[in-house]
């Protein structure tokens, strides 16, 4: 029996370390990146408001992957915040990273990469203040690389031998897109997935929502992009 448990623990330290180390691979920078010739970020800061959600082309080999499961340029997204603290370029972006999990990052974080930016028309300032709270109170939760891993053999078509796990309001890990997701939805906007066709379904299931899904979005204007 004790032989059982030691096997036992030994196999998950093994796959934790396997997991670890295929994380910090996909957070690398693809080495052939080719950066965009962009404006510079900060005009953006003259437009953005709470709940604006910024779309990015990502330059990590786990952007690039997103890139390629879903036929889009669009890889990340997140959501701005407003300014947390003081100085040139504060954290006001709130962002789910594969490698940190919910995080805020300054704006200047997606230089070099294609921006778009994005606002929901029909929220008044209220919800979108309330937006920015709720993936505020989110900072320290853990990506769900499950979640991720379920979600792209769901876009390529791969018969699954689990289901994608469920995004609920008390959920402790995100995908970067679940996080906003689930923020919208919360306010009653809800973002309904392109790409995958769920069965016999009123509402949009937030399972399967993409970054891609935001630009396609009803009720979502284009603010600016770099």
């Amino acid at each position: 029996m004790q032989l059982v448990l030691y096997v036992r623990s030994l196999l998950t330290r093994c796959r934790a370390r396997l997991i670890d180390r295929l994380v910090l691979f996909l957070a690398q920078p693809v080495k052939q990146y080719s950066l965009v010739d962009t404006a510079d970020l900060h005009t953006l800061t003259t437009v953005l408001r709470h709940g604006d959600v910024v779309l990015a082309s990502g330059k990590t080999r786990a952007a690039a992957l997103v890139r390629r499961f879903t036929g889009s340029c669009w890889a990340h997204a997140a959501m701005y915040v407003g300014p947390l603290e003081e100085g040139p370029d504060p954290r006001c972006i709130v962002e789910a990273d594969i490698a940190e999990g919910v995080r805020a990052v300054p704006l200047t974080e997606f230089r070099g990469q294609r921006v778009l930016v994005l606002r929901p028309t029909g929220l008044e300032a209220e919800d979108r203040h309330r937006l920015a709270q709720w993936v505020l109170t989110r900072i320290g939760n853990r990506y769900d690389l499950a979640h991720a891993w379920a979600l792209a053999k769901t876009v390529l078509r791969v018969p699954l031998p689990f289901p994608v796990p469920p995004v609920s309001e008390t959920a402790t890990r995100f995908i970067c897109s679940s996080l906003l997701a689930q923020a919208f939805v919360l306010v009653g906007y809800p973002i309904a997935p392109a790409h995958v066709r769920v069965r016999d379904s009123s509402a949009p299931d937030l399972r399967y929502v993409t970054p891609r899904d935001f630009e396609g979005a009803s009720g979502f204007e284009e603010i600016g992009r770099t």
